[in-house]
């Protein structure tokens, strides 16, 4: 009887090595679920990162100039991923503006570096590209909670030679009512939205405002500050403070960005800015 056990196991193993030995890591990866299908990179991106529901509207930027007068950059940004971009420099004889216009495409990869070297308390808003309508990278902006980090490329440099050459902030910016009572004189008034506000005395605060005047006239403009007012939906009235260099006359047949601040509760409605 005893001698039956020796004959069962070695029957036992000739079975096991006619059906061949068990690889451990065979037996694991086949308990494991199967993968799916990998998406190509750029899809993956793109669907993570889809423009819908992030900042559109107006931007502007009134940004100091070493060879002109004034330079203002205005940029548009579409529900349906578009974009119209003005870049205005004024001089004294003339007024030269870039208009581009193209698609807006998210950034893939380019700026891990920039995360990894940023403070967890930062903002790590999405990268996106800003291509013109043949295809070439004309900037990059970040979104923020504030507005936009715009980067501007150098369009002289090759593709793989690209570089920043402007870097500004563009404000967020609303139209505002205005109630002109100069002739011969065109301006549109915009509010900056969505800025840290400068506190003054609580609850005051310092809200800024773009104002761009156009001279239609044959003679220079001359304004002071005392000749802007804003009126708010109770009809009560807030002296403007505005910078010298602003109020410098405007020639003839020209137009002029100028920024305002008027100092009123955060719990006013600003209804309408009264020119004298």
């Amino acid at each position: 009887m005893l001698n039956r056990y020796p004959i069962a196991l070695s029957t036992l193993s000739l079975f096991l090595v006619a059906c061949g030995s068990t690889d451990p890591s065979r037996e694991y990866q086949s308990a494991l679920p199967s993968e799916p299908q990998i998406t190509p990179k750029t899809e993956v991106q793109n669907s993570a990162t889809s423009w819908t529901g992030q900042a559109t509207g107006n931007f502007r930027a009134l940004l100091p100039c070493d060879n002109c007068e004034q330079h203002v950059i205005h940029l548009r940004l579409n529900d349906d991923q578009t974009f119209q971009l003005s870049d205005i420099k004024r001089s004294k004889q003339r007024q030269r503006e870039n208009q581009v216009a193209g698609t807006i495409q998210a950034a893939q990869g380019n700026n891990q570096q920039d995360k990894q070297n940023q403070h967890p308390s930062q903002n790590t808003a999405n990268e996106w590209l800003l291509n013109t309508e043949n295809g070439q990278a004309y900037a990059r902006i970040q979104l923020t909670a504030h507005g936009l980090k715009f980067s501007l490329y150098n369009q002289k440099k090759t593709q793989n030679q690209q570089k920043n050459e402007t870097q500004v902030f563009l404000h967020p910016v609303e139209n505002m009512q205005v109630s002109n009572a100069l002739k011969h004189v065109d301006i549109q008034a915009e509010h900056v939205q969505n800025v840290e506000v400068k506190e003054l005395n609580d609850p005051v605060m310092a809200h800024d405002y773009f104002l761009a005047i156009h001279n239609q006239s044959d003679q220079a403009l001359q304004l002071h500050a005392n000749d802007l007012v804003l009126v708010d939906q109770q009809y009560q009235e807030y002296a403007a403070v505005v910078d010298p260099h602003f109020l410098e006359p405007i020639p003839a047949q020209q137009k002029q960005w100028i920024k305002v601040s008027f100092h009123y509760p955060a719990s006013v409605e600003a209804d309408v800015i009264k020119i004298k």
